[in-house]
């Protein structure tokens, strides 16, 4: 079989699991193209108005792969729970709904089951075993094609408490060991990015903003990278924790980050119409001025222009130069332009 994976939402936490599953089986992954203006626009003329540009994206690879007669499914699955007490955003939960409600023509097609990570293995095996029957794999390979999914899922965990982002690990999907033995080099400044994973990574969608900065000469971390063990007694500065998961790993992880010497700044990323986004944001601007640590908020939709965010991560990058007292960047010296625009050099 065919299976088509959508390269969007929790395709930024779980692809190395999923990738696992189904290679094990024997089954081909057409992975949708990156985020493009085209799927952008198949995303907003499938979705309805309100909702976040992230879950409209989503519909747009859906609906791409939906398209492509070399797919027999399209992967959707239900992720309800990654921690105890902590549910994922509704939307999300409602995927697979979403989709069937969106392109009810090819419903059938639609491939999904239940996911409630927070409960371990057995629940894991659980999902992942209605999925392989409806692909019509047996138990025993299924039981193995398990096992490859929870090594490689752990083996991008390994990557990312390396330092290495999610880019890399998706680009180096057959070789995560090689990649979590590589050095991330230091830079001299070192930004962090907090937000759940699909807005950090969509590169499309927020402007290639990773990118920007590394060419910038500046080191990226993100809150993805952290394990929630040393950011969880960040929850004294919260009232209660969040009641979504990824909120609460944003939420700590960025106030871990402004808390560290060794972080520069902190960017956050997240959806126009996302309501949990506004929420944690607001808990990095009250920390961030008790500790001093710059931080910059960047919210995008499928309106948001590339040149403004050139701007905004120059003047960002100007900021913490002044703090660490390197001064502003020089035109004559420091700044090259190229065709997406003006890039910091020898920073």
């Amino acid at each position: 079989m065919k299976i088509g994976i959508p390269r969007a939402l929790y395709f930024y936490v779980y692809y190395p699991m999923w990738y696992g599953f189904f290679s094990s089986l024997g089954h081909e992954i057409k992975l949708s193209v990156p985020t493009n203006k085209e799927i952008i626009n198949l995303g907003v003329a499938n979705s309805v108005d309100d909702i976040c540009i992230s879950v409209k994206v989503f519909h747009g690879h859906v609906k791409y792969l939906l398209d492509r007669k070399d797919v027999d499914f399209v992967f959707v699955p239900r992720i309800v729970s990654e921690d105890k007490y902590k549910y994922t955003c509704p939307k999300l939960s409602a995927l697979p709904d979403l989709m069937v409600s969106a392109f009810n023509k090819d419903s059938k097609r639609i491939l999904t089951a239940n996911f409630y990570t927070r409960q371990g293995e057995g629940h894991i095996f659980k999902a992942f075993k209605e999925i392989g029957e409806q692909l019509g794999d047996s138990d025993e390979k299924i039981k193995k094609a398990v096992k490859e999914a929870i090594k490689y899922q752990k083996m991008a965990t390994k990557c990312l408490r390396a330092g290495h982002t999610f880019l890399e690990i998706v680009k180096n999907i057959r070789d995560l060991d090689g990649l979590a033995s590589i050095p991330v080099e230091k830079k001299r400044y070192t930004v962090a990015l907090a937000g759940f994973p699909y807005d950090v990574y969509d590169s499309f969608a927020n402007g290639d903003i990773i990118v920007k900065l590394q060419d910038s000469g500046v080191g990226i971390v993100t809150t993805d990278m952290l394990d929630p063990k040393v950011y969880n007694h960040y929850k004294k500065y919260m009232i209660k924790d969040l009641f979504w998961y990824q909120a609460n790993a944003a939420a700590k992880g960025g106030l871990y980050y402004i808390d560290s010497s060794d972080i520069d700044g902190v960017i956050s990323i997240s959806s126009f119409n996302c309501g949990i986004s506004s929420i944690y944001q607001k808990l990095l601007d009250l920390y961030s001025k008790e500790i001093g640590k710059p931080v910059m908020h960047i919210i995008v939709d499928e309106q948001t222009g590339d040149a403004g965010l050139v701007t905004r991560i120059e003047a960002f990058i100007d900021l913490i130069r002044v703090k660490r007292g390197d001064g502003l960047v020089t035109q004559e010296d420091n700044v090259h332009g190229t065709e997406d625009g003006v890039h910091v050099r020898g920073v």
